[in-house]
Formats: C-alpha cells, structure tokens, sequence
C-alpha cells in the first residue's frame, strides 16, 4: 500500500493479487476535506493486471493523480 498527498488530496494506493493467475490488479481512494466536510472517490474494477505489487500501485497513482487534476 502507497499513500500520497497531491494537490491537498490524499491517494491510497493499494494491489490486490488474483491467487489463480498470480497477478496484481491495482486499486486506489482519494480523499479530501472542504467546507469541514470529508470526500472520498475511489478508482477500482480496473482491467489491469500485473507481474509485482509495485506495478498497479505506480500506475493507479498516475490515474488518481490525472483524477484528481480534473476534478480540481
């Protein structure tokens, strides 16, 4: 598991692994407080897979981080 701030956001970043094809599918929940309110939004169901555990950590960061910058 990862975790990030970017932009006043928090991105938790984490790898799931599929035991029968020994892949890793990544997954992520940004956070975030306005108004004293908290928010969240999560990137999950991703298609991916990959070989280790760092891989869909690194590429659902970049996916949280393009989020997050479109929905400032």
């Amino acid at each position: 598991m990862a975790n990030l701030y970017y932009n006043d956001r928090l991105i938790i970043a984490y790898a799931s692994i599929h035991q029968s094809a020994k892949l890793w599918s990544p997954g992520a929940e940004i956070t975030w407080k306005r108004d004293g309110r908290r928010y969240s939004h999560t990137i999950g169901g991703l298609a991916d897979r990959f070989k280790t555990c760092e891989e869909p950590e690194r590429f659902v960061i970049n996916l949280a981080k393009a989020w997050i910058d479109a929905n400032l």
